[in-house]
Formats: structure tokens, sequence, C-alpha cells
């Protein structure tokens, strides 16, 4: 089932924490931490699964604009696909994770682990995030979910 998180193309003030990319973000951290899941995965689609030509397309149409990206959690053994984005927005969304996680945007070592707190209503959780990147030029993400918090902060 995909699940609807905050829209990319609504306008915003301008702050960072604000932006398209950090609530989709945020959204997706807190429904799942609420639902338990374990681990989020993010990766390219395969190429091989683009819709594939016939003779009613257009030549020039890119059919790279219908590549995706997916956003997938896993929970005791079962997983569910939360989203299926474009993937022009991957680079963005990864790098996002990235600045969280304290990495560094100027490097790309083939694996690169970090850590960062998040916090849901009075609860701090730490996420632990892997970046790979594979033989090819695209990288992936495991994103490690915590099943309890570190601590409870109080009040709302």
């Amino acid at each position: 089932m995909i699940r609807q998180y905050p829209a990319l193309h609504e306008p915003h003030d301008g702050s960072v924490e604000d932006s398209p990319i950090v609530r989709l973000w945020y959204g997706l951290l807190t429904d799942c931490l609420s639902r338990k899941y374990e681990r989020i995965h993010l990766f390219l689609s395969d190429p091989s699964e683009l819709p594939e030509r016939d003779e009613f397309d257009d030549p020039d149409e890119d059919f790279e604009a219908f590549r995706t990206f997916t956003i997938r959690a896993y929970t005791g053994g079962a997983r569910e696909e939360l989203m299926k984005p474009s993937a022009k927005m991957y680079a963005a969304f990864l790098q996002r994770l990235k600045i969280m996680a304290g990495f560094s945007l100027a490097r790309r070592p083939p694996i690169e682990q970090g850590r960062f707190h998040f916090t849901v209503r009075n609860s701090v959780y730490e996420i632990q995030v892997t970046v790979r990147a594979p033989s090819d030029s695209s990288q992936e993400a495991m994103v490690d979910l915590p099943l309890s918090p570190l601590q409870k902060t109080g009040a709302v």
C-alpha cells in the first residue's frame, strides 16, 4: 500500500526545515516509527522496469522521466512499498538524508554510516543510516529504526 505524505509541490516559506523534501522525510520517519518498522530502504528502480515503447509513442519522449525510486519499509521479515516518487527527486531526497546523518556531501565512499536523533511527540529516537554506492553510479540507503526511543522528553 502506497501512503500519502506531504505533497512535494506545496509552496514553503523558504526555511530549510519547511522545505518539501524535509517535510516528506519527517512525515516518512514519523509514520515508520509509529508503525514500528525496523528498516527503510531507498533505491532507484531498475531502468529495465521502464514501460516499453510502442508505435504510438512520441520518439522524442524521454522515457527516463517515467523512472522512479522506491521507498520500502521492513518489519518482522515482511516488506511494504511506501512510495514510488519520480527518480528526479532521488538525489535531493538522498542528499537530505546524508545531511541529517552528518555525512560529507563532497566525498562519496563505497559505504558510509552515520546516525542522528529524531524526535516524535515526546520521544527521542536514534536513527542509523547506511549509504552504499554499488559498482554503478547510483547510491542506495538503508535507514535502521529503533523499536523503542532513547528517552522521553516530558510534556508535548
